[in-house]
């Protein structure tokens, strides 16, 4: 016979429900404010940082593969946030670089994602967010296959 608990402690399905509440909340208030989801902000703010990167760099950098950012960065490039630009050290790479129209949603998805973690933390005292911080960076590593 199972006993039952207060509290359902099974960590990594309360994780995965929580992400999928949170993603599509985030995706419908970007939407609202911004008219992007979170795809394309994740390189919105990617690219804030490393314009001008290859596009292997880009998916890596916003945990995408190569041929999911290809059409996310044609999609974006059709849509004048981006363009993909030849490099000179290397003819046959592209890298992709923000236009002023991507710099100014950028600015505006940034302000989003500050209000979006504000609500997403309220309740939360500062040291309870730093131990979330903690266990978020280390879990991914505690779990890495040997």
């Amino acid at each position: 016979m199972a006993i039952a608990r207060p509290v359902d402690r099974r960590l990594f399905f309360i994780l995965d429900r929580a992400h999928t509440r949170l993603s599509k909340e985030a995706d419908n208030y970007l939407a609202k404010n911004a008219g992007v989801g979170t795809s394309q902000a994740a390189v919105l703010i990617y690219l804030g940082y490393h314009d001008r990167c290859r596009l292997t760099d880009l998916a890596e950098g916003t945990g995408r593969n190569n041929a999911a950012i290809t059409g996310l960065v044609g999609r974006m490039e059709a849509d004048d946030l981006l363009e993909r630009i030849t490099l000179t050290s290397d003819r046959r790479a592209k890298a992709v670089a923000l236009t002023d129209k991507g710099w100014a949603l950028r600015e505006q998805v940034m302000n989003d994602f500050r209000d979006f973690n504000d609500r997403l933390v309220k309740g939360l005292t500062e040291s309870e967010v730093e131990t979330v911080l903690k266990f978020l960076a280390l879990a991914p590593e505690n779990v890495k296959a040997d």
